[in-house]
């Protein structure tokens, strides 16, 4: 259903489904990536008037827990986007604990970097 791609590496399209609409990617040293592709296949499309959240994740470095930062969003119109993740910290935007709930019942895909 979707791939992610960091520069230098091969396309990951083994996304983890941690609910009916949550997926993760694990990339690993994810410190040294400054941008990250993500899209869809093409196999699944969403909904109509549908799309997906595209978060990043990282551990707060006090608690050690999840920190989820918005990036945008993919859409059946808009398949793909480029994100730049070098330089994400804590701070406005970010969602501290848990796994962040999609918009107005959006498909919710996330790049779980950790």
């Amino acid at each position: 259903m979707f791939g992610c791609l960091v520069a230098g590496r091969l396309v990951q399209t083994d996304a983890v489904q941690i609910a009916s609409d949550k997926f993760v990617f694990n990339l690993p040293d994810y410190e040294s990536v400054n941008h990250v592709v993500v899209f869809m296949l093409g196999t699944v499309p969403f909904p109509v008037g549908m799309g997906g959240a595209v978060y990043f994740s990282f551990p707060d470095p006090v608690s050690g827990g999840p920190v989820w930062q918005l990036l945008g969003f993919i859409t059946n119109d808009k398949p793909s986007a480029i994100f730049k993740i070098s330089g994400l910290k804590t701070g406005e935007g970010a969602f501290k604990g848990g796994v962040p709930d999609p918009v107005r019942g959006s498909k919710d895909k996330r790049c779980h970097m950790q």
